[in-house]
């Protein structure tokens, strides 16, 4: 009897431990806005000196009153981590530069296009008219919100894939919030803080109908 508790105890205790874990949430925690105190100091400094390293050219960030290793952090997540450019570009890579052109033994550097730098327009199709997608401009408005988004708008609209400023036809079609809803809410501050800090500008009228092109 003794020897069967014994050999129940490590089952007892993965039963638990599975238990805690499929209980925990599905998304991310709005409250986690602090990697200080969890062994995160070096890195995430490193990843604030590689974003304020890799911004694409010719982008001109304005820090005035922001936060701004949170800036830094933003353009590590947006940039190489994210690849928001991809779709919210248009073109998303300078001319001559695009490192996926057919065919693909001919490749560019990947310098991203800066004149257009996260303005939208990039079209999914089928056209807006019926019912198409067309990627958003991403940029600050005359308040210097990116997107027209105050931050919790932001954040509702990457948790819950829904549009707070279009709530009838706002979803987020194209868009992969469902695995960025499970950021801490201190990356979508970030996200957000760099995102205000980028130059604002319009969505060309450029025909771009893949990402990439």
């Amino acid at each position: 009897m003794k020897r069967l508790l014994v050999s129940a105890v490590p089952f007892v205790g993965l039963f638990f431990t599975m238990t805690l874990i499929s209980n925990w949430p599905t998304q991310g925690q709005d409250k986690n806005r602090d990697r200080i105190g969890h062994g995160r100091e070096d890195e995430e400094e490193l990843e604030v000196q590689t974003g304020f390293q890799i911004f694409p050219p010719d982008i001109k960030l304005n820090l005035e009153g922001k936060d701004i290793e949170l800036v830094g952090l933003g353009s590590y997540i947006v940039n190489p981590q994210g690849g928001c450019n991809d779709c919210h570009t248009c073109p998303s890579y300078a001319p001559g530069h695009n490192p996926f052109p057919l065919p693909f033994v001919v490749s560019g550097d990947g310098q991203v296009n800066s004149s257009n730098y996260l303005a939208g327009g990039v079209d999914f199709g089928p056209p807006a008219a019926a019912g198409g997608v067309t990627s958003a401009n991403l940029t600050p408005d005359a308040e210097g919100k990116p997107a027209g988004l105050t931050l919790e708008q932001f954040e509702i609209a990457l948790r819950t894939g829904h549009d707070p400023l279009d709530p009838q036809n706002g979803l987020l079609a194209v868009m992969p919030w469902a695995y960025f809803r499970h950021m801490t809410g201190r990356d979508l501050d970030a996200i957000y803080a760099y995102l205000g800090a980028i130059p604002s500008a319009k969505t060309p009228n450029t025909h771009c109908k893949n990402p990439g092109q």
